[in-house]
């Protein structure tokens, strides 16, 4: 069965090996690796792995990884089929994006991609500055909640150090009041906010060339 797991650990030589090796010993095979964070000596790596179709299989090799010093699983989860990387999915969203007819449907488009892409229970289009939703999806926080959590995120001098363990996001549009804001469970790391960040740049663009701007300020 295909796993995707997400690890944290060590990053220093010989790590990744080990990491390797307990996937080996349950027979395990290792299809793809992404590193998605790296900072004050730790690194976050994404697994792509094929396990052996038994039950004890995602356990026993979650159990050799936590054996690892200074190791761990943050999230572990089973793929229905081989999922493409990182760069090719985000181009094929930011195509998607790209053939919308019409403004609404581009921001629609940007709302599917990232929650499919991304993983997310639940995003939200709002006005910060105003407190009010413009379209939601989900279980959504408060707009007061996601306020302060916006204005938290920009307090240090680099604000992405600041969410970067949380599984929330807060992406403004640009030349627009209006943010885009998500979250799941399990963290959002520095490489996907970056997609993100992206994706929705490459929106704001795409509909401002359409005449959307003049409706949302």
């Amino acid at each position: 069965m295909l796993t995707r797991m997400r690890i944290w650990l060590p990053d220093a030589p010989g790590v990744l090996g080990a990491v390797a090796a307990e996937i080996g010993a349950v027979q395990g095979n290792v299809i793809a690796l992404e590193v998605l964070e790296r900072e004050a000596g730790v690194a976050i790596d994404e697994f792509v792995v094929e396990l052996p179709d038994r039950p004890d299989a995602v356990e026993a090799v979650c159990k050799g990884i936590r054996n690892i010093p200074g190791a761990g699983v943050e999230d572990v989860r089973e793929l229905a089929s081989a999922a493409p990387d990182r760069e090719e999915t985000v181009l094929n969203a930011a195509a998607a994006i790209l053939q919308a007819a019409t403004p609404t449907a581009a921001m629609n488009a940007l709302s599917g991609q990232l929650m499919q892409l991304f993983d997310l229970t639940w995003l939200a289009v709002a006005d910060l500055g105003v407190e009010a939703f413009v379209e939601a999806h989900g279980e959504v926080p408060s707009i007061a909640w996601l306020a302060a959590f916006a204005e938290g995120s920009q307090s240090g001098s680099d604000p992405s150090n600041d969410t970067t363990s949380s599984g929330v996001f807060v992406e403004p549009i640009p030349d627009t009041a209006l943010s885009v804001c998500g979250g799941r469970p399990a963290p959002i790391r520095r490489r996907e906010r970056h997609a993100i960040a992206m994706l929705v740049l490459v929106t704001a663009r795409f509909v401002d060339a359409l005449g959307w701007r003049e409706h949302v300020h």
